[in-house]
């Protein structure tokens, strides 16, 4: 019997990046006909030239996960030439967390996966030669050359540090199985991508944002905390599918984790993970409402693409094979509901209350309710 899940209010809308299937009636829903979309060709051109895969059911997993749909969510704004980087970046990471994190035969010994891990780390940061023959090192390389030919050096750093960041967390992840509550909070923040991702979509959407901006405190809380909120939309999709396919001692979901450490059914933790929801997205709401006050065009600009990475990447996590058969492939589904609903009025999310792990709690120091101005010059 598929796992009912509950309906996800939310306050903002989906986008689409108009270059893919323009007047799509249905752009929301996983199709077979996006097998020929050119951007969906090149992104498995590109599997295949680097062999991001350890077997033909693996390449088909890969194929049914339709990456070009999965980047044109989350990455709607943009030239056709960084969208691509972007689709193939969904390639990439999709390919690593399933043959070297979660299923593959690396995911079961940590020592190979911190060395391939490093390699990788630090391919991706020196793209002039060749460090290492490692499959996926290789795959980054192509990545980080094509993102200096079409991003400026100043957001190429950006998405290099948290390429960084995501190797230093499947690293620990490695050697934590079993984490902590708190631990989790950091752990599935920082591994999965799930800070490169978001960084990635002003880099698509060319988003002009200074520095000093880019590393003002509240807008960090606004990024960490919508990058955190659609990693947790995520997981109860995800949570069969890593359940049955995933390294069996590794328990890197937020229900999973909830229910052991809790003590839980599933729907206990459930019924959690949506209270913490409507924390996050009250503290959210409060954030962008006050930073757009005073803020430069650049940040307001840079709010939007977290905001629609968001959205694509849940949209994504609902509707897509990968999660919804535990083959990969289609078939009967795992799951029903899980839905974002309509947009919903902003004045409808308006908890206050902080989410009590030290991971995160550091958020609501930030929160307007405890006003001070960010955004002045001698802050």
């Amino acid at each position: 019997m598929p796992l009912q899940l509950p309906s996800l209010p939310h306050p903002f809308l989906p986008a689409i990046h108009p270059s893919f299937y323009p007047n799509n009636p249905t752009p929301y829903i996983q199709l077979d006909e996006y097998d020929h979309h050119p951007f969906e060709k090149v992104t498995r051109d590109y599997a295949d030239h680097f062999e991001l895969y350890a077997d033909d059911t693996q390449r088909a997993r890969l194929a049914n996960c339709h990456c070009a749909w999965f980047g044109s969510l989350m990455f709607p704004v943009g030239s056709d030439e960084l969208l691509q980087i972007g689709i193939d970046f969904c390639m990439w990471s999709i390919a690593y967390d399933d043959e070297y994190c979660d299923e593959g035969e690396v995911a079961h010994q940590p020592e190979k996966l911190i060395q391939y891990s490093a390699e990788i780390w630090r391919q991706f940061e020196v793209p002039e030669y060749k460090l290492s023959n490692d499959r996926y090192a290789l795959a980054a390389r192509d990545l980080r050359i094509r993102l200096d030919k079409y991003a400026t050096a100043e957001q190429t750093a950006r998405f290099v540090e948290y390429m960084r960041v995501y190797m230093m967390a499947e690293m620990w992840k490695a050697v934590n199985p079993a984490p902590s509550l708190n631990d989790y909070m950091t752990i599935r923040l920082t591994g999965g991508g799930a800070l490169a991702f978001p960084t990635l979509g002003h880099i698509i959407a060319n988003v002009d944002i200074a520095q000093r901006d880019y590393e003002n405190r509240k807008v960090r809380v606004l990024f960490e905390a919508l990058a955190n909120l659609m990693v947790w939309e995520a997981e109860p999709h995800a949570y069969i599918k890593e359940s049955v396919r995933g390294a069996t001692d590794k328990e890197h979901n937020l229900i999973r984790v909830l229910m052991r450490e809790r003590q839980y059914g599933f729907d206990e933790a459930i019924q959690e993970y949506l209270e913490m929801r409507d924390r996050l997205l009250g503290l959210i709401l409060r954030l962008k409402k006050d930073i757009e006050k005073e803020a430069p065009a650049g940040v307001c600009e840079y709010i939007e693409t977290l905001i629609r990475y968001y959205m694509g990447a849940t949209v994504w996590s609902q509707n897509t094979r990968r999660y919804k058969s535990i083959s990969g492939q289609g078939g009967e589904s795992v799951f029903e509901g899980g839905r974002l609903t309509e947009q919903l009025p902003e004045s409808q999310f308006n908890a206050t209350q902080p989410i009590d792990f030290d991971a995160v709690r550091w958020w609501w120091h930030y929160d307007p309710l405890n006003s001070f101005d960010m955004f002045s010059r001698d802050a």
